[in-house]
């Protein structure tokens, strides 16, 4: 696993700051992931990449991904 070599720092989705779901913290580590989707085109499946954000906690490694559009 890579490691978290950025510096945590706070976050605002919306106009809204961030927290952690799980410990309530606001110090986040930022990451770009690479989503695989299959979606049914006639009778093949075509592989689709999205991508979304991703804010780890700094305090407890709980994961808060936001899809991009």
């Amino acid at each position: 696993m890579k490691s978290l070599s950025d510096e945590p720092t706070r976050i605002e989705i919306d106009g809204q700051p961030l927290r952690c779901h799980h410990c309530s913290r606001d110090q986040f580590h930022r990451r770009r992931l690479r989503r695989q989707t299959a979606s049914a085109t006639g009778m093949r499946v075509d592989w689709q990449e999205a991508m979304s954000q991703a804010f780890i906690c700094a305090h407890c490694g709980f994961l808060h991904e936001f899809l991009t559009h």
